[in-house]
């Protein structure tokens, strides 16, 4: 069945688009989605549907990273292996290892409410009177801090239901589509700085040559707010998430995805138990961080590498 069977009425408008497809890239959106549903399909719950046209980018965020990881071929549980009573509970994806089970929660938070000093600004196109503006990297850090936050909570649920077990790895996966173009930051990626202390990026010159001797970060303690107390930026140097073995960070939207590969970034927990295995995926970036005396090194690997 086609993944716009249904419409809700309180369907998305977005999605409402793309149902009708009026135009050319609306058709092509739409059938590039339907390809995505049909290899999705058998892992979904019962209700995506419905829930996919209320709130399209949240759940396609769901559905992209699934099939993401059954095209590097991840053995994904599907729906027919999981009881009819579990079928709609627990973490959103499961891949089935050999003696022990990555779940995943995926999200895809809001800009935040508008009577908010921090949400995720909009962007205003020229054309209507916008102009250039700052990147506003503390508040997507932001989003993603509070991301992380809501599902570290429901993975210990998880755990204490059982669901869970107790070799089993979680993985929180962030998708900033709802704010794709404002979280398009120079230097390090965004969900590194959100839950590693690092800052602002220097370099050394060698004074004679003005070669770049050296390269390092600013240490950033906390991840300030506009009316209440800073948010500590050490989220994976704090017991308080160590059952979240690592953080997935995505920017693609339904408009971009289909002619483009993945771009995720895995920035792995380094007090997490159990940790999670390194280039366990083509990554396109992923992150490590050591504690080494009273500092941290980050290390940063790519899939050339």
């Amino acid at each position: 069945m086609s993944l716009f069977e249904n419409s809700p009425p309180d369907a998305d408008q977005g999605y409402l688009n793309i149902r009708t497809a009026k135009d050319d890239t609306e058709r092509e959106i739409h059938d590039a989605l339907e390809i995505l549903w049909a290899r999705y399909e058998p892992y979904a719950d019962t209700y995506f549907r419905d829930k996919f046209a209320r709130q399209p980018d949240a759940h396609f965020w769901e559905m992209y990273l699934t099939t993401q990881l059954l095209e590097a071929g991840k053995n994904v549980r599907p729906r027919t292996e999981i009881t009819a009573a579990d079928r709609d509970v627990g973490p959103d994806i499961c891949i089935v290892e050999d003696d022990f089970k990555i779940w995943i929660e995926a999200t895809a938070p809001e800009p935040g409410n508008p009577a908010n000093p921090d949400q995720v600004p909009e962007v205003i196109p020229i054309s209507e009177g916008g102009g250039a503006q700052s990147s506003p990297r503390r508040q997507v850090e932001l989003r993603i801090t509070g991301a992380l936050f809501e599902k570290t909570r429901k993975i210990e649920l998880y755990r204490d239901q059982g669901i869970i077990g107790e070799n089993d790895i979680c993985v929180v996966a962030v998708s900033g589509t709802n704010f794709h173009a404002q979280s398009a930051a120079a230097g390090l990626p965004l969900a590194v700085t959100a839950v590693y202390p690092f800052g602002d990026q220097f370099v050394t010159f060698n004074r004679d040559t003005f070669d770049v001797v050296d390269s390092a970060y600013h240490h950033s303690e906390s991840i300030d707010r506009s009316d209440a107390d800073p948010i500590p930026r050490y989220a994976f140097l704090n017991e308080r998430f160590s059952s979240v073995s690592g953080l997935i960070w995505s920017r693609q939207t339904i408009g971009n995805f289909f002619y483009q590969p993945h771009d995720f970034t895995f920035v792995h927990n380094s007090i997490a138990n159990p940790q999670f295995p390194r280039r366990w995926l083509e990554w396109a970036e992923e992150d490590i961080v050591d504690e080494i005396g009273d500092q941290v090194e980050l290390t940063r690997l790519f899939p050339q590498e």
